[in-house]
């Protein structure tokens, strides 16, 4: 591991890190349109705007390198997978690029795409998981989220007209299967699977896996209700890897 990639790394488990005790006490992030390019626009406790900034920076010259044939776009869900074994057992082959940023929405990542995140890249496969952090934070965030994470997927496809870009549902959240945020997420995922063309752009709704028979979503597989922890990352990186198998050919 390079001094860059190592600095890089750093950042990311130290942000992953904080937002899992800092998520519940974070106030929410000022009213935006899920499809309205916006950088990020304030701290947080577990990531200061100076460092989001940075690690869109570090993130941009990867992408401007060109070389990965695997990417990952998306929030910090995606940022906890750069140290799981089983994701590097599952994809360290494709030495994959994996641009997830703490705390982010629709709105952010896309302006990351448009400011530096797409690069010169030209990848076969493309994986999108964004849109968790949307919720609740609008008064139709149902239908934002999903709008924003459909124009996600567009743009996505427009940058990458020969990748095949494959769109996850927002993952489940809260341990009580009665929770009010279940039936938001459900919903969300079934706007957004319209989406999927079977060509170009493709939907799974995987949340399934990390649930218990009876719909709970156990501490062992999430500790914050949110993000996951390793046993989660391995069944996130089974479910998705026959596609992605299929398609790095």
């Amino acid at each position: 591991m390079n001094k860059h990639t190592s600095s890089l790394a750093l950042s990311l488990f130290a942000a992953c890190a904080f937002a899992f005790v800092a998520v519940a006490e974070e106030p929410a992030p000022p009213p935006s349109d899920p499809v309205d390019p916006v950088p990020r626009d304030r701290d947080y406790s577990w990531m200061p705007k100076a460092e989001w900034e940075k690690l869109h920076s570090e993130f941009s010259a990867i992408a401007a390198k060109g070389e990965a044939k695997l990417v990952f776009h998306g929030d910090s869900l995606l940022g906890s997978a750069r140290w799981s074994e089983a994701w590097k057992k599952e994809f360290g082959q494709y030495a994959p690029a994996i641009f997830g940023m703490g705390g982010d929405r629709t709105q952010n990542l896309l302006w990351r795409l448009e400011n530096g995140e797409i690069g010169t890249l030209k990848p076969k496969v493309v994986v999108l998981l964004i849109g968790t952090n949307n919720i609740f934070t609008t008064p139709r965030d149902v239908e934002d989220t999903a709008r924003g994470i459909v124009a996600c997927a567009k743009k996505l496809n427009a940058a990458y007209p020969e990748a095949k870009i494959l769109v996850l549902g927002v993952f489940p959240r809260d341990e009580d299967p009665a929770s009010a945020i279940r039936p938001k997420i459900k919903r969300i995922n079934e706007l957004v699977a319209a989406v999927a063309d079977g060509k170009s752009i493709f939907f799974r709704d995987i949340g399934a896996a990390f649930l218990d028979p009876d719909g709970r979503l156990s501490r062992e597989i999430s500790p914050d209700q949110l993000h996951l922890k390793e046993e989660g990352l391995r069944r996130w990186a089974e479910a998705i890897a026959p596609f992605v198998h299929e398609n790095m050919k």
